[in-house]
C-alpha cells in the first residue's frame, strides 16, 4: 500500500465517539428546536405588521386595477358606440337626401 492509502485508512477506521457525544448532539437539537420552534406558524398567525401592510396594499391594487380597466374598456365600449351611432346617422341622413332629391324630380317631371 502507497503512503497516501496508508492516510485514507487510518483516516476512515472507525472511532468511537467522546463521551459526551451524546450530550452535545441532544443539547444542540434542543437549540435548533428552540429556535426554530413555531417559525413557519408564527410567520403565518403573528405576522409581522409590514407583512399585512404589504398584503393590503397587493389586494388594493388588484381591486384599483381591475376597477380602471373595467373603467377603460367601458369608455373605449362608449366610443365605439358613439362612432358608430354618428356613421348610422351620416348614412340615414345621405339615403334621407337621396330620397328627397328623388322626391323633387318626380314632383318636378308631373307638372
Amino acid at each position: 500500500m502507497t503512503p497516501f492509502e496508508e492516510e485514507l485508512k487510518q483516516a476512515l477506521e472507525r472511532q468511537d465517539p467522546r463521551a459526551d457525544f451524546t450530550s452535545r448532539v441532544l443539547a444542540r437539537c434542543a437549540e435548533e428546536d428552540a429556535r426554530t420552534h413555531g417559525g413557519f406558524w408564527r410567520s403565518i398567525w403573528i405576522a409581522p405588521a409590514w407583512r399585512f401592510g404589504m398584503a393590503t396594499l397587493a389586494a388594493l391594487l388588484m381591486v384599483g386595477g381591475s376597477t380602471v380597466y373595467e373603467q377603460h374598456a367601458r369608455e373605449v365600449k362608449g366610443l365605439a358606440a358613439k362612432r358608430q351611432l354618428l356613421l348610422a346617422i351620416r348614412i340615414a341622413g345621405t339615403k334621407l337626401q337621396e330620397v328627397q332629391q328623388r322626391v323633387k324630380e318626380s314632383e318636378q317631371v308631373e307638372q
